[in-house]
């Protein structure tokens, strides 16, 4: 039986703050609230919480310096298989995942004899073995674009972002394929909301989703009634004038509109402005997806989103869910437990110096029931991505900058830096900093970082490279234990052995001037010295650029047997003697021969142009508005996203097919796999 419960909560402003006899302080508005998750008795809680928090939103459309602007409308490891038989490959590359035994959605999957490539519209199945005989088995058309796939022996769940029928939202297809060559649809998980990340551990999916509710017209009727004669507030003020008259009309117009906004709201049905889901298993109905009493809040008001994490069990189809109302999430998890952090942008309302933190949110993953919170902390600063996370003995360790690149507040501030947190679960629902390392390279903000083990790297970024080492031992007392400086920065850090990291990033000058592309290996052997021992810069055309998607996405990022792979993408243009201009574009992938000691080489580059003119247009297929000629224009432009390695094979995979090359020698075509062969 489907068991779906939910959590309700969010972080941001303090109820208390939102009281009129608090009204005299605006900075009460901005301070770091209180992050720990507490239930709802009842509806009616639910029902003053929501009002407090369009009453804020109302507030911050009309009385903050975006000046009424519409903010919420902006809208690898090697892998082995031993049981294999000898007729199939043992020598494969898996998705590179950040924790061993936590597999994050992707792409694309194989089990070393199949290639599952979810992207764009389609899941298409490829056999990969033996290499001469390798071809498409089957392509099962998803109802809307692919967001990745898992693969769980005969079984492959894709989600894909689905725009029809009245439905905007994330759809999972549960598909069976122990028959490669005959894919068979056998459930579908409609939920409304947008997929952020997901995990699977064992037999266990954890799909974690943001939902942008949408106010209903009678609260924007409300907020923009010239009848209520809102106080204006005086534009041609400067600096702390401005901010008074501010503070004061907002105060004023807090009077008027509560009222207003608390009967409106008493008037809903709760359950009918939160997400729906339904399941081709069950009622295969859109209902609501908990109670009132199922909620839970921090004493915080929120800004009007939500989040969810939402659990299957692959193997006994069943579900449950977890949800905090706000967005803007970053998730990490290891086999026990998975985090959510939000930086507090989310939940500043556009008044007042901001406050920069992130409060992060403990789930205890338990296969026999839905996901469990257990507790929640803060950190200074702003993380980068879900690497700046990392669990370890007892501990989350936490990378985070406390520069505000966003508003410029404290750039000046020449001892504001990064820093890394030593959080620790003490009970009472309380992740506690127990040490932690701070203003790190003031100035600059975290381009990268990895936590593995007593051992911690974080890069960052003013003007030139910083590789600082990080001494994570004793969490009591984390220590900055030495720093290389170098022109550019990197923004992934991958383990080779104990002794070095292989990076990618961008090269540049000591001026901050970026140049190219790099590929590095630091050498870590000396931990109080790190040296950049080697570097390969991928310089940009004379005229043009070039770019990889393994800069921000390391999933993208395939190192196996000293061979790196990576997307890359290039444009040049020059201009003809008639005024116009000409374009050449490269779609392909990028190999390099890694090695501690002679250094970084290029292996050659895999075209993925050849596919193009041997396939149908994508875009007409996808897009049945487009013209056909489409396609002899700018939309011949593959797009390769991904690549796995099989024995000695490369198999550089983009939206036209597969380009199955010698892995040593990529510029050696061994075959073609078409997704959509010309007719």
């Amino acid at each position: 039986m489907t068991k779906i419960s939910f959590l309700f909560s969010s972080l941001v402003l303090s109820l208390t703050a939102c009281q009129t006899d608090k009204t005299d302080d605006p900075d009460l508005f901005i301070e770091n609230p209180d992050p720990i998750l507490l239930p709802f008795e009842n509806c009616s809680e639910t029902q003053d919480y929501l009002a407090e928090i369009i009453l804020n939103q109302a507030l911050s459309y009309h009385y903050s310096y975006y000046g009424g602007w519409d903010m919420a409308a902006e809208d690898s490891d090697a892998g082995v298989d031993d049981s294999s038989g000898e007729s199939e490959p043992t020598d494969y590359t898996t998705t590179n995942n950040q924790e061993e035994g936590v597999d994050e959605i992707d792409l694309v999957k194989t089990d070393g004899q199949y290639i599952y490539v979810a992207q764009d519209r389609a899941l298409h199945i490829v056999d990969s073995w033996p290499i001469e005989d390798a071809e498409k088995v089957s392509t099962i058309q998803l109802d809307g674009w692919s967001q990745g796939l898992f693969l769980n022996g005969d079984q492959v769940v894709v989600a894909s972002q689905v725009y029809e029928n009245d439905f905007y939202g994330t759809q999972y297809t549960f598909i069976d394929v122990t028959d490669r060559s005959n894919p068979i649809e056998t459930r579908t998980i409609q939920i409304e909301g947008y997929q952020a990340d997901a995990r699977m551990i064992d037999k266990d999916m954890y799909f974690v989703l943001n939902h942008w509710l949408n106010l209903p017209s009678e609260a924007w009727d409300i907020m923009w009634d010239d009848s209520l004669n809102l106080p204006e507030v005086d534009w041609d003020l400067v600096d702390e004038e401005r901010e008074a008259d501010m503070d004061t009309k907002r105060e004023q117009a807090r009077q008027i509109l509560s009222p207003l906004i608390e009967e409106m709201v008493a008037n809903w049905d709760v359950t009918d402005l939160l997400p729906q889901w339904k399941d081709s298993a069950g009622t295969n109905n859109f209902e609501p997806m908990y109670d009132c009493d199922d909620l839970y809040r921090p004493s915080n008001v929120s800004q009007y989103n939500m989040l969810s994490l939402f659990h299957v069990d692959i193997e006994e189809e069943t579900t449950d869910a977890t949800g905090l109302m706000s967005n803007g999430w970053t998730i990490y998890a290891s086999q026990e437990n998975l985090y959510v952090a939000q930086t507090s942008r989310w939940w500043w309302w556009g008044w007042g110096s901001m406050d920069l933190s992130t409060h992060i949110h403990k789930f205890e993953l338990n296969p026999d029931s839905e996901p469990e919170y257990v507790a929640s902390g803060s950190v200074n600063g702003w993380i980068y991505d879900q690497f700046a996370m990392s669990e370890y003995d007892g501990s989350l360790r936490v990378a985070s900058t406390e520069l505000d690149w966003w508003w410029g507040s404290n750039l000046d501030d020449e001892e504001v830096g990064s820093n890394v947190s030593i959080l620790q679960d003490v009970g009472s629902g309380l992740l506690r900093e127990v040490g932690s390392v701070t203003g790190i390279a003031p100035g600059e903000q975290i381009m990268a970082c990895r936590m593995m083990g007593e051992k911690g790297y974080v890069v960052t970024f003013e003007q030139t490279d910083p590789l600082f080492t990080i001494d994570l031992a004793d969490p009591l007392n984390p220590e900055v234990i030495g720093e290389l400086h170098i022109p550019g920065f990197s923004t992934y850090l991958h383990p080779m052995d104990g002794d070095h990291l292989l990076a990618i990033g961008m090269a540049g000058l000591d001026d901050g001037t970026l140049t190219g592309m790099a590929v590095n290996i630091f050498d870590v052997s000396d931990f109080t010295t790190p040296l950049l021992k080697h570097q390969y810069e991928i310089t940009n055309p004379d005229a043009g650029w070039s770019w990889s998607e393994a800069l921000w996405e390391h999933h993208a990022f395939t190192y196996h047997r000293d061979v790196l792979t990576i997307p890359a993408y290039r444009t040049t243009y020059s201009e003809n003697s008639d005024g116009s201009w000409e374009y050449d574009y490269f779609s392909g992938a990028l190999s390099f021969d890694i090695d501690t000691d002679e250094g970084i080489s290029m292996l050659g580059e895999v075209d993925h142009h050849p596919l193009v003119e041997e396939s149908q247009c994508l875009y007409s297929l996808n897009y049945d508005y487009y013209e056909n000629d489409v396609c002899d224009d700018w939309a011949w432009y593959a797009n390769v996203r991904r690549n796995v390695y099989i024995e000695d094979n490369l198999f550089s995979i983009s939206n036209y097919g597969v380009r199955i090359t010698d892995l040593n020698d990529p510029t050696t075509s061994i075959k073609d796999v078409l997704f959509y062969p010309e007719l």
